[in-house]
């Protein structure tokens, strides 16, 4: 079973992906048709592609998010570094499951700022990063308190 904050943390990498799909669909038409398609660690680009690719990382991207969902519903297919016993498997596939919604988060938003630098948004990224992520977890912490 799949805990509601496990949920809710899943879903701020899906509103992710809706949000950076909606800015690459707006301004497809005015990217160039070369594009960066890799940024290093120091942000700065270091490979570059034609800007159909951008739609492949979208693409790669529902693919990567829907295995992890598959991984969150069915917790008992992940590989863990422990046995797994009748004692212990409930609370270690909720813990599993939280770090694979986790783990979507991160990976979406690293897909997303490369879209972001792309349609030359990214002094605007991290405020998005902010409403997007932050937002959920303050309600989150906020209703867990309350109920």
């Amino acid at each position: 079973m799949v805990t509601k904050k496990t949920k809710l943390l899943y879903l701020i990498s899906v509103s992710i992906l809706l949000c950076y799909t909606m800015v690459l669909i707006e301004n497809y038409n005015k990217i160039s048709d070369i594009v960066p398609s890799h940024i290093d660690i120091t942000g700065k680009i270091d490979q570059y592609s034609n800007k159909k690719s951008l739609i492949v990382i979208t693409i790669v991207n529902i693919i990567i998010l829907s295995f992890i969902w598959l991984l969150i519903k069915k917790p008992h297919l992940a590989n863990y570094p422990l046995e797994i016993t009748e004692v212990n498997k409930v609370s270690i596939y909720k813990k599993m499951q939280v770090f694979l919604a986790i783990i979507a988060i991160i990976t979406t938003s690293a897909f997303s700022y490369l879209i972001f630098k792309t349609v030359h948004y990214e002094n605007e990224f991290i405020y998005f990063l902010f409403y997007i992520i932050i937002s959920p977890l303050l309600v989150l912490l906020f209703f867990n308190n309350k109920y």
